[in-house]
């Protein structure tokens, strides 16, 4: 996290270079108001998940304890998934203004990215692991899926534009500095328990089941790099790269079912998405007013 801040530090005072000089150092003849807007892709990393809670209770697949149920030796559990994401769908409306090479902009953004949980491991609290011995004939079936990551965004954003270097078109690097509101919708988890030697055997005490959608807002830090073709002395056409880092999004959620219910109506679980790292790709337009 601090070295998430210190970086997002960095891009302001670049921001603030970029504003400060652009009044100063830039020939005349350019500026004026002008709206935009753009639709594309985004990729996104794979993300770690990384949960724990505080769950004392000994399950019936389990050979660390002797008898299911609460046990004084069990301090909570943690559980380790990735998440892969496919690629998305990705769109943005701006509004600045141009100050000779320099634009200001704000802008507001979304970018939605499909879900595919992969389960990595889960241990107790303190880092052991619980190893089942062949004769326990009680299997429990976990269903954890996840549907998909939503951002939004909402950015001030500070270009340099590159004129005179072609006739018609101009590129342009940036970077920007804002907030993501982050959405991951879909969140469900159930745990089911059967002994295979007697189907007969009544297990349901022990299980759980959590439905959620987890949502957090961060800081988020953009880079910019694209290019405006002049189709009018009004209309630009273009495409822009957009590279985006966001902080961590951290959940605390309860579930619908679970045997510790009996000692916390409200027993809660924690967990942790490693921040997203965002690749957009866009056409864009642009509408110059003038002043």
């Amino acid at each position: 996290m601090k070295l998430f801040t210190l970086r997002l530090c960095i891009v302001g005072a670049i921001v603030m270079g970029f504003v400060a000089s652009g009044e100063a150092g830039a020939e005349p003849g350019r500026s004026g108001w002008h709206i935009g807007g753009g639709i594309g892709a985004n990729w996104t990393n794979q993300l770690d998940q990384a949960g724990w809670n505080r769950d004392t209770y000994c399950y019936p697949d389990s050979d660390s304890c002797g008898v299911p149920g609460p046990s004084a030796d069990i301090q909570g559990y943690r559980w380790m998934y990735d998440l892969d994401m496919d690629a998305g769908a990705a769109f943005e409306i701006s509004v600045g203004r141009m100050f000779n090479r320099w634009r200001l902009e704000l802008s507001v953004a979304q970018r939605n990215n499909a879900i595919e949980q992969k389960f990595k491991g889960i241990t107790f609290l303190d880092g052991s692991v619980d190893t089942p011995s062949s004769g326990n004939t009680v299997t429990s079936n976990s269903v954890p899926t996840i549907d998909d990551l939503t951002t939004r965004t909402l950015s001030v954003n500070a270009y340099y534009d590159f004129t005179n270097v072609f006739e018609r078109i101009t590129p342009y690097v940036g970077v920007g500095l804002g907030v993501a509101f982050v959405e991951i919708s879909g969140v469900h988890f159930s745990t089911r328990y059967e002994d295979t030697a007697d189907p007969s055997r009544d297990l349901s005490e022990f299980n759980s089941r959590q439905d959620a959608d987890l949502s957090d807002t961060v800081f988020v830090g953009n880079f910019h790099a694209g290019a405006d073709y002049s189709l009018t002395d009004e209309t630009l056409l273009g495409v822009k790269l957009t590279y985006s880092l966001m902080g961590d999004v951290e959940h605390t959620g309860t579930y619908s079912k679970h045997p510790m219910h009996a000692q916390d109506p409200a027993f809660t679980n924690h967990n942790t998405f490693s921040g997203p790292r965002q690749l957009s790709v866009m056409f864009t337009a642009k509408y110059l007013f003038g002043d």
